[in-house]
């Protein structure tokens, strides 16, 4: 009687948690579907940015080019600038002497415009001289006067940050986004690969881990993750076997002897807690965990309905 009221509510459990993952399988479905659509448009966006980059290289590589042409030509041409106006100055030199003859006349008059320029610059100076005498100056006997304090330098102006290239922000946020989508993607193909159809009843044990502590040490087991057995890891998941076993595998190596790994028998019961867990062979450990997955219809059939026993089986 115990037996079977126990398989009930483990039945009961098993389809409330189906229920739950086919809901969740398929909102997966519909989320891998939606990155489907979106990701070809995303990666050609990310494409074009890409070349764009490789273009704006190859303009400033360009541009770098002709800066140091530009850098090799420049004092070869102040030198030639340098030579024709050496040039210049020659041929006026010698315009100049070739008609020192007829500027007679033009020197004078230059003489004269100069002298009157003069006696005016003179008038002036006076006048100047004037107003400076007309100045209140201070007595020599006063002291010297003091000057004002000179102003406290001003404190350097913080360095502004560097702005970020826009067409780096922008190709840096695409691959941003593609990754985002592409590493969604891998993780719900994942999810759903691990829980197959037939394992949803076991779709409780995604991301939960079951502890059994015995007086050496303190097992762990985080299903489709790894084992552990304290600190040392028994394997990592690898999948179920059979719909009532699962194998953790590629643990870490036992001294001289093979990878560690453990084997997980299901029970069927309406909570989740492991039961037992030895190492029946060296480096090899077997675990059985009490789960609703592992509850059958038929086990309710053959409770209900126990097999007729023959009288010669009575003896």
């Amino acid at each position: 009687e115990a037996k079977l009221k126990d398989l009930r509510a483990g039945l009961q459990v098993k389809t409330k948690t189906i229920s739950q993952a086919k809901r969740q399988k398929q909102e997966k479905e519909a989320e891998i579907q939606r990155i489907d659509q979106e990701l070809p448009a995303l990666e050609t966006k990310l494409k074009e940015l890409r070349q764009k980059k490789v273009w704006k290289k190859e303009e400033e590589a360009d541009a770098e080019k002709m800066q140091a042409e530009c850098k090799t030509e420049l004092p070869r041409l102040r030198q030639r600038v340098k030579e024709l106006e050496e040039k210049v100055a020659s041929l006026e030199k010698d315009l100049a002497v070739a008609g020192e003859g007829t500027t007679t006349t033009t020197t004078k008059k230059v003489v004269s415009e100069y002298a009157k320029w003069m006696e005016g610059a003179d008038a002036a100076r006076e006048e100047d001289m004037a107003d400076v005498e007309s100045w209140d100056m201070p007595d020599e006997d006063d002291g010297p006067s003091e000057s004002p304090a000179a102003p406290a330098p001003a404190p350097p102006e913080p360095e502004k940050p560097r702005e970020e290239d826009p067409l780096e922000k922008e190709l840096r946020e695409m691959e941003s986004q593609v990754k985002s989508h592409k590493d969604s993607k891998s993780r719900l193909k994942k999810e759903l690969d691990e829980l197959p159809e037939d394992k949803l009843g076991f779709a409780s044990l995604r991301d939960k881990c079951l502890e059994y502590k015995t007086s050496e040490y303190t097992y762990k087991l985080c299903f489709f993750k790894d084992a552990k057995q304290s600190h040392t890891r028994l394997g990592n998941w690898e999948s179920f076997t059979s719909p009532t076993e699962a194998i953790f595998k590629n643990g870490e190596m036992c001294f001289g002897g093979p990878a560690r790994s453990l084997k997980v028998t299901f029970q069927c019961g309406a909570t989740e807690e492991v039961l037992a867990l030895d190492e029946p062979s060296r480096c090899s450990y077997a675990a059985v965990v009490r789960h609703a997955g592992a509850c059958i219809e038929t086990m309710q059939q053959d409770l209900e309905s126990p097999r007729t026993r023959h009288p010669k089986e009575e003896l």
